[in-house]
C-alpha cells in the first residue's frame, strides 16, 4: 500500500515536471519566433521597423538580435540616402548605427563621406577645409577606396585651381585605389587637364 502511494506521488510529480518543461519550451519558441518576426520586418520594411523601435526596446530591452535589426534598418536607409545624395538623412542613419557600434568601419566611411559632401557643396572656404578633413577620415576608415581622395582633390581645386601639386597628388591617390570605371575615367580626364594647365603655367613663368 505504502509502495503504491509513493508510485502515485512520483507519477504526479513527473506530470507536473513535464507540464513545466512544455511551458518553458513554448515560451522559448514564442520568444524566438517574436525575435525572428522583427528581424524579418527590418528586412522587409526598414522604415516601418524603426518606427516601432522604441516600443520594442521597452518590451525586450536591447538584445543582440534587436540591435542587429536596428543597425540593418539604419544601414539600408542610410545607403538609400547616399544613392540619392540625401546627405542629411545619410548622416542621421550612419550616426545612429555608430551609437550602437562605434567601430563599424562601413558606417564611419559613409558618415564622413556624407559630411564631406555636405561641406563641399557649400563652396565656403572654411567648410571646404572641413570637407577635406571629413574625406580624410573616410579614407582612413577604408583605405582601399579611391573616392575620398578624388573629393579631396576636388576640394583643393575649389580652394585654389592653381594648387596643382596637391590636386594631382590627390587624383593619383584616388587612381591607385578602387574606383568604378566611370569615376576612373572622370579622374583621368581631370588629371590630364590639370597637368596640362600646370605645364602651361610653368612654361609661362619660365
Amino acid at each position: 500500500m505504502i509502495h503504491l502511494d509513493k508510485t502515485r506521488i512520483c507519477l504526479i510529480l513527473l506530470d507536473k515536471i513535464n507540464i513545466n518543461i512544455v511551458s518553458i519550451l513554448l515560451v522559448f519558441v514564442f520568444f524566438n519566433c517574436f525575435q525572428n518576426s522583427y528581424l524579418i520586418l527590418a528586412r522587409e520594411n526598414p522604415g516601418g521597423f524603426l518606427e516601432k523601435k522604441d516600443s520594442l526596446i521597452a518590451i525586450l530591452d536591447l538584445n543582440k538580435n534587436l540591435v542587429e535589426a536596428i543597425i540593418f534598418s539604419h544601414t539600408q536607409l542610410g545607403l538609400k540616402a547616399v544613392q540619392i545624395d540625401d546627405h542629411e538623412n545619410a548622416i542621421f542613419h550612419f550616426e545612429e548605427i555608430l551609437s550602437y557600434d562605434n567601430k563599424d568601419s562601413v558606417s564611419l566611411y559613409n558618415l564622413n563621406m556624407a559630411k564631406g559632401h555636405k561641406m563641399y557643396l557649400t563652396g565656403n572656404t572654411h567648410k571646404l577645409w572641413d570637407a577635406i578633413q571629413f574625406y580624410s577620415k573616410a579614407a582612413q576608415a577604408n583605405d582601399k577606396k579611391g573616392e575620398p581622395h578624388y573629393y579631396i582633390g576636388l576640394s583643393y581645386y575649389k580652394l585654389s585651381d592653381v594648387d596643382f601639386d596637391l590636386i594631382i597628388e590627390s587624383y593619383d591617390n584616388a587612381l591607385a585605389r578602387f574606383l568604378t570605371d566611370q569615376l576612373r575615367e572622370e579622374i583621368l580626364s581631370k588629371r590630364k587637364k590639370i597637368q596640362a594647365r600646370k605645364i602651361k603655367m610653368e612654361a609661362f613663368w619660365n
